[in-house]
């Protein structure tokens, strides 16, 4: 290999079935590798992405269960290996104190997958509104202000920043998440569980994420109360967490019990989705939102409500619908319309295609090729 190769470390917590943890796989892996001599770090070895990286990354993982130890073992590795840029996903001002304390000259990048405002509010964090939150602000004032680029995943993202952290717009970059729109494109020709095909009764709606507070998936299920008063539809639900009992409470007290198919993890969501009438995604905030691509290139179209990620992708109107109030009678209304229409549906799914292709794998890994040459400008 040439001796030019410049050093690129991915650092994370671990590779968690999130999408910031696929994005730094599949960008990682498709960098080139005769640019690139590219590892990743990991403050813990496990997740669901491990099996898709590449062998040819260099992997490495600290096993310290204390914020102290992994800091202490992050700034080993970084003065041992040397890497000339440090890309962090999560767990910013750990990895930038540790790399600046290793004493070498490689570059902190920042990415930043959520609008930083909504992740403060966002119910699932118990320090949401202490103390604790007041410093974490000031953190990220003082933190994006010392990290060489910051890469977010939408321009909404990138806006937050920059009018509520006051991060300098000159040191932000927008680059979206991949989707590898060929690998989705041949897992959804797989056929559904005979359990799941003897459920599919049309018009069907689909929904994939985690069941977490930000998803707002009680939206969802009242917005599905309302249509069925005049459409008999039904709604697959692909995900698991800690708010799928209430959610499922939820929906009998609103006679949705046959309904609703909670179809828990799934590895290959895209075969429902490839099937479905519409999809949809009805979350308080999104960073980006990576099932709303990966639906389109499905040739599904969507109904999202509308945040900071979910504008960059969605087309309204065209590929899909934004639903601008977050409310059940409008998110009910987007979807009686959608369904109704048939002619409209195979418009949108047919533009849906279109849009995702400009999200593809290649095409998002020359972005970040630009934007990691030019930290290192």
């Amino acid at each position: 290999m040439p001796a030019t190769r410049r050093k690129v470390c991915f650092v994370l917590p671990s590779l968690a079935g999130g999408g910031a943890e696929r994005a730094a796989v599949q960008v990682l892996n498709a960098l080139d590798d005769a640019t690139w001599d590219r590892s990743m770090y990991l403050f813990k070895r496990e997740g669901p992405y491990l099996s898709e990286l590449s062998p040819a990354v260099a992997l490495a993982a600290g096993q310290s269960g204390s914020r102290l130890g992994r800091w202490r073992e992050l700034r080993h590795y970084i003065a041992a290996t040397n890497p000339d840029i440090v890309v962090s996903f999560l767990s910013y001002f750990t990895v930038l104190s540790a790399v600046r304390a290793a004493l070498t000259r490689a570059r902190v990048v920042f990415h930043q997958q959520t609008p930083m405002t909504a992740f403060l509010d966002d119910a699932d964090y118990q320090w949401r509104g202490s103390w604790q939150k007041r410093v974490f602000v000031s953190a990220t004032r003082f933190g994006y202000a010392a990290a060489d680029l910051v890469i977010t995943s939408s321009h909404g993202v990138a806006h937050d920043l920059t009018a509520a952290f006051g991060v300098d717009p000159s040191r932000v970059r927008v680059v979206p998440n991949p989707v590898d729109i060929e690998a989705v494109t041949v897992a959804a020709r797989e056929p559904l569980a005979a359990e799941d095909e003897a459920r599919w009764t049309r018009p069907v709606i689909v929904a994939a994420g985690r069941l977490a507070d930000a998803k707002n998936y009680p939206l969802l299920i009242e917005a599905l109360a309302m249509l069925r008063a005049r459409v008999p539809a039904r709604l697959f639900v692909l995900g698991q967490g800690d708010r799928g009992p209430a959610l499922q409470q939820l929906a009998t007290e609103r006679g949705l019990g046959d309904a609703i198919v909670w179809c828990g993890f799934q590895a290959n969501p895209w075969k429902f989705m490839a099937r479905a009438d519409v999809f949809a995604l009805t979350s308080r905030y999104e960073g980006f939102g990576n099932v709303l691509i990966e639906a389109m290139a499905c040739g599904v179209p969507v109904v999202a409500t509308s945040s900071p990620g979910t504008a960059d992708i969605v087309r309204h109107g065209v590929d899909g619908m934004l639903v601008a109030e977050h409310t059940p009678a409008a998110v009910a209304s987007a979807l009686g319309l959608m369904i109704a229409d048939p002619q409209r549906r195979a418009r949108m799914a047919a533009a849906a295609r279109e849009s995702a292709a400009g999200f593809s794998l290649p095409m998002v890994t020359s972005r970040y090729d630009t934007v990691l040459r030019e930290a290192l400008a």
